[in-house]
């Protein structure tokens, strides 16, 4: 049985063992770093060199462009779609004066600045703080830009034809998945600092719901218009943990945060849609809260912060595929070839049997050795193959 990129997917998400093979996924290389640098002077570059490319509405529409290293990784999906981020108008403006050379998203608050790397000189865009600390400030910036379930680009066409032909010109290689603007929960925290959350969590809760109700509604109304042209699967990424722990305590997640994943999932569920989520961190506490609710796929599962990627599977896996988990900061970046191999051969062990596992780095890969990337990749070719054999 060989089957295509899309059916392996869809079947891994519907927790359907009947695959001839776990399919990967991989979140890319950050492209400032090292290891993508390295990656642009191989010979596997050049081999997988390959640019997907419209023939109509290239003003309007992102295609696929460069996808040679989703082909040097052999991916099943990636979150990708022709809309990018023009699928809304986050205005982006010149931070307030105490912020100098930052911009700011007028949509969150979120304060910005573009600095250098450390290793390749490239210009990376670095969180600097947030701005939105009071109701005030907030409405202020609502009411000059909008707000942001205001901030949904009415330009772009969502046919069929569209998502149709960006699927047909990716079929060989990979099944996209298309991706929705708002990080609900680190967009609060980001714009308007961790310090002011939780005093208006305890002083004005009404005013934390307002402005996640506010983000949710673009994610909802993106929701809608991806799926009038097709789209099956939405990738979501909402960071919710630190290393060890989550970032907000689980009871205030399910007051503020888990109410708006639920309708986030359910716009999916009512449109047949699956929904899968990134989340950095340790969010093992957390998961069983947002199965109930409906989401299809969590990815990350960073070992690094602590996540238990058997036990999430052995407690979880009726309900929840999994996507990620393989060391992609202290082993790949510090380990032995052989403890890179042990790695892959830990995950596909504890998530890859009965289906329902997505195998591939917990995270972008930065400045990792690229004799140890070329390890990674080969262990995952090597093991993800039914039955399962890791001898």
């Amino acid at each position: 049985m060989t089957l295509s990129k899309r059916e392996r997917v869809i079947r891994t998400l519907e927790l359907d063992d009947n695959i001839d093979m776990l399919p990967v996924h991989y979140l890319g290389f950050e492209f400032t770093t090292s290891s993508y640098q390295r990656f642009l002077k191989t010979d596997e570059y050049n081999k997988y060199k390959t640019i997907i490319e419209n023939d109509f509405s290239r003003a309007k529409y992102c295609w696929a462009g460069d996808i040679t290293e989703l082909r040097f990784w052999n991916v099943d999906c990636h979150s990708m779609d022709p809309w990018g981020p023009k699928k809304y108008k986050e205005p982006v403006k010149r931070a307030p004066p105490e912020y100098p050379d930052c911009m700011i998203s007028a949509l969150n608050g979120c304060v910005w600045k573009l600095v250098k790397q450390v290793d390749t000189g490239l210009a990376y865009l670095w969180y600097v703080d947030g701005h939105f600390r009071t109701p005030e400030i907030v409405h202020y910036y609502w009411d000059k830009y909008g707000k942001p379930s205001e901030q949904v680009n009415d330009k772009l066409n969502y046919t069929p034809q569209i998502w149709d032909g960006y699927v047909d010109s990716l079929k060989k290689y990979l099944y996209p998945m298309a991706f929705v603007p708002v990080a609900i929960h680190e967009s609060l925290f980001e714009g308007m600092t961790m310090s002011r959350v939780a005093y208006y969590m305890r002083k004005n809760p009404s005013f934390i719901h307002e402005v996640l109700n506010e983000y949710t509604k673009l994610n909802i109304e993106v929701i809608k218009r991806v799926h009038e042209a097709g789209v099956d699967i939405i990738f979501y990424s909402d960071d919710l943990g630190y290393k060890g722990r989550s970032i907000l305590s689980i009871e205030q997640f399910k007051k503020f945060i888990l109410p708006y994943y639920k309708k986030l999932y359910k716009a999916c569920e009512q449109r047949g849609m699956f929904i899968v989520q990134h989340s950095c961190g340790y969010i093992d506490e957390n998961l069983p809260y947002m199965a109930e609710a409906g989401l299809n796929c969590i990815q990350a599962l960073e070992p690094a912060a602590g996540v238990d990627l058997a036990s999430l599977k052995q407690n979880l896996g009726d309900k929840l595929s999994f996507m990620g988990g393989i060391d992609s900061s202290r082993i790949l970046n510090f380990g032995t070839p052989d403890d890179i191999v042990q790695e892959v051969k830990r995950c596909v062990k504890s998530a890859g049997y009965n289906g329902g596992y997505f195998v591939g780095p917990s995270h972008n890969i930065l400045n990792a050795p690229w004799e140890n990337i070329v390890v990674l990749r080969n262990a995952i070719e090597k093991y993800r193959k039914y039955p399962l054999n890791l001898n």
